[in-house]
């Protein structure tokens, strides 16, 4: 640990120097701090939000290494690979990985990925090197709970790992956990008095559209632009070209989706379990390298991805649950720009996912666990159909969250605030349409509800939904009179309201927890999902209580989602090329479009550059950097190493290519547009400081040699971050000789050219107050 300062400065500093953003967030202090204080921590936070440096940050200052446990062996590939573009020693051990080996954790990494499989199989293994690991980092730890939706046995068992470690602090980490998963992560855990690090949930960048699925031709035409010539792949914007991911249910859509997209001209492939591991690995490096626009993937592939400018993410049939859905869009805008994320469904679509649980349910007849998976399938559905309130509304709500409020003024886009008592976001097809401003009214069901409750009873709590709908509409369907129960008194109790409707109500009675549906199986083998009556549906059965909607669904109040959505005005949710709502772009300045124009050759030097060298360097050199750099418009690398915010200090020579070029490109349309350099710079590092003026020429320069360690190290980093543009002065000045020049850059130095002076010199200062003079002196030395 860095010497006279604490966890959190000594992190904000790696974080400085790797991840080059200047402040931790507040979560991100919260589990450094339990960290450092030896405590576990359940970390909840929104995709994109920064989880990752919770437990990337803690080995770089202790010095020993962070042990995560991941079960996407293709993200924890893109993670490691990204680790070493900052300079961060990591590796990935098992499946995945053919040059690291177990015996290199200790001393040589400073992140060690494996998956639980590969961890649980060398246990005793990890038990000899319990002294080397300071975090033990438990990712997408939902998949330890079976209350969570995507359950795995596996994760279980990592409380017995954590055990033979000798229970090191350990940090829980997930994106979408409620208050029952949390605690279930506890107890499997054994964590003790854990830190609850909770973000929030909601992604403001990320724009929510349900449609209703019709054809592809009719759904994928207007979206992917296919009437219109396509130039290649633009991720500036959301636009017809933009990268995109297409979730499926099965392989066969999968195929069938990709090919449709094939045949109309974009660049789409399938992913699905069926392919073989080459096939998947190709396809994905593709698609990272913007060679392929359109993954059409069942879920596989849906967690395994880290591609930061990925604008839009589509739901083309069946979701299983609100977690699923969450974390799938959550692939989508995760550099913070804007994404788009629509779900295309329909009614049919339900009833597939619901028998994919039942078919899970008769190869694994666990029925606690299948009745929760009912459940969450039921409030997605819930979600899905319900087009009278803000998208975000049963969002927030799931995850315990609840709608902010502003005392005045127009509330921020995408956030999901209370206006005038009505929560809006005016980023989701609902508040885009204004329905979330309309005056909200209450509906009575209580005499609907008692109808089909008493329906429901009739059937004895054995049947599926189809019987009870039936009995109240007053069908008469054979399977009623198989049962006799075109006898009962219940048979057309409430044919005052039609089939559709009854079918319509029956996810309204299960997410308010009147009705439960019990997985059953046949006598066949077959499963299906039998509905009950609970405590609090008796309770309404016996007149004690009431049942009331507020707002009253449009599926229940006779226009169902399909319809209320099919009036939703392109215009009122097109986004322009600028990423910009069409009034906004109108009212661009000559010099905006310009920028934009700028920010969009950037993001295609960035581009070749990736495809040339088969490099992944968006994670590093990200979609906000390259918009800073079309704002700033630097004049130089020193400039934008200076300037710019979230540029890393510490590159490998790969990355400092690609900002050279970057500048190069910057410099050229500066010259073509007549646009001014350097510009904006007092809202950038050194706010209210010309850029220019510390940046003085070599022969105004009288520099000095570092007198305390501060100054040392700062001028050590300077030379190690600078290979190829160090002056003789410069190299000078650390009693270095030129064969600095040629290392490699992911070396550090060898004890032979290790700086010399001032090795006994102390700065007590918790920020040398020199420091800042010097840099702008030794920088000035860099050739230019």
């Amino acid at each position: 640990m860095a010497t006279g300062k604490s966890p959190v400065e000594a992190a904000t500093e790696g974080l400085q120097r790797h991840f080059g953003h200047e402040a931790l967030r507040p979560f991100q202090v919260q589990a450094i701090e339990a960290w450092s204080q030896g405590q576990d921590a359940i970390v909840t936070l929104s995709t994109g939000a920064g989880k990752s440096v919770c437990f990337q940050l803690p080995p770089l200052i202790d010095g020993r290494c962070t042990l995560v446990i991941s079960p996407l062996v293709s993200l924890m590939q893109d993670q490691v690979r990204t680790l070493r573009q900052r300079q961060i020693p990591a590796a990935l051990f098992g499946s995945g990985a053919h040059d690291a080996r177990l015996s290199d954790l200790a001393g040589m990494y400073r992140v060690a990925y494996m998956c639980p499989e590969f961890a649980m199989s060398r246990i005793s293994e990890l038990a000899q090197l319990r002294e080397s690991i300071c975090l033990l980092a438990i990712d997408e730890a939902h998949c330890i709970s079976s209350w969570g939706h995507e359950f795995r046995p596996q994760y279980k068992q990592l409380g017995q790992l954590r055990q033979v470690l000798g229970k090191p602090p350990t940090m829980a980490i997930t994106a979408t956990c409620t208050a029952a998963v949390r605690e279930d992560i506890r107890r499997c855990l054994q964590l003790i008095n854990p830190t609850e690090v909770l973000g929030p949930t909601n992604r403001p960048n990320l724009q929510l559209l349900i449609r209703r699925r019709t054809t592809l031709e009719d759904d994928l035409k207007d979206t992917f632009g296919l009437n219109a010539s396509r130039d290649g792949i633009d991720n500036t914007s959301i636009s017809s070209t933009s990268s995109s991911i297409v979730y499926v249910p099965t392989k066969a859509r999968s195929e069938e989706v990709a090919n449709w997209l094939q045949s109309h001209g974009v660049k789409a492939a399938a992913y699905h379990a069926g392919l073989s591991m080459q096939a998947r690995q190709e396809r994905h490096t593709a698609f990272m390298l913007d060679e392929l626009q359109v993954i059409v993937a069942t879920v596989a592939f849906g967690m395994g991805i880290d591609k930061p400018s990925i604008r839009r993410v589509i739901h083309y049939g069946g979701v299983r649950s609100i977690e699923h859905y969450v974390q799938q869009c959550g692939r989508a805008g995760r550099d913070g720009e804007d994404a788009e994320c629509i779900a295309f469904v329909r009614p049919q679509d339900f009833q597939e996912t619901r028998a994919h649980i039942l078919q899970d349910f008769s190869r694994n007849p666990d029925e606690e666990y299948c009745k929760r998976l009912l459940a969450l399938h039921g409030e997605l559905v819930a979600f899905l159909s319900d087009s009278s309130q803000c998208r975000r509304v049963r969002l927030l709500q799931h995850f315990g969250d609840l709608p902010g409020s502003v005392p005045h003024g127009q509330p921020p886009r995408g956030e999901c605030i209370l206006v005038d008592g009505k929560p809006c976001c005016q980023w989701c097809d609902v508040c885009l349409l204004g329905a979330c401003k309309l005056q909200q009214q209450e509906g009575d069901f209580t005499r609907e509800c008692q109808v089909f409750l008493r329906c429901v009873d009739a059937c004895g709590g054995m049947t599926g939904s189809t019987l009870p709908c039936a009995l109240a509409a007053g069908q008469n369907i054979d399977r009623l009179r198989a049962k006799k129960l075109h006898l009962h008194k219940t048979f057309g109790s409430g044919d005052f309201r039609p089939l559709a409707w009854w079918k319509a109500f029956v996810p309204h009675l299960l997410q308010a927890g009147l009705l439960q549906e019990r997985p059953s199986l046949l006598a066949s083998g077959r499963s299906y999902a039998a509905l009950c009556l609970t405590a609090a549906g008796k309770a309404v059965l016996q007149k004690v209580s009431s049942f009331k909607l507020c707002p009253v669904p449009h599926d229940l109040a006779g226009a169902g989602t399909a319809d209320a959505l099919s009036k939703v005005s392109k215009a009122q949710v097109e986004v322009r090329s600028t990423g910009l709502p069409a009034k906004i772009e109108a009212s661009l300045s000559a010099v905006d479009c310009q920028m934009q124009e700028l920010y969009r050759r950037l993001s295609h030097v960035r581009q070749q550059w990736m495809r040339r060298l088969n490099i992944m360097g968006e994670a590093i050199i990200s979609n906000p950097i390259l918009r800073s750099l079309a704002k700033i418009r630097p004049a130089s690398v020193l400039a934008a190493q200076h300037y710019v915010p979230g540029l890393p200090s510490l590159m490998n020579k790969d990355i400092s290519d690609l900002l050279q070029a970057l500048v190069e490109e910057v410099n050229k349309a500066c010259k073509e547009f007549a646009l001014p350099q350097n510009v904006n710079t007092q809202a950038q590092k050194r706010a209210g400081e010309d850029l220019v003026s510390p940046m003085k020429k070599r022969s105004e320069v009288n520099p000095q040699k570092p007198s305390c360690r501060a100054e040392e190290g700062l001028l050590l980093n300077i030379v190690l971050t600078n290979r190829g543009r160090l002056s003789d002065r410069l190299l000078s000045l650390a009693g270095l000789d030129c064969t600095v020049l040629v290392m490699p850059l992911e070396d550090s130095l060898p004890p032979s050219q290790t700086v010399p002076f001032a090795s006994t010199l102390q700065c007590n200062e918790s920020e040398c107050p020199t420091v800042e003079a010097r840099s702008d002196e030794w920088l000035a030395l860099l050739e230019m």
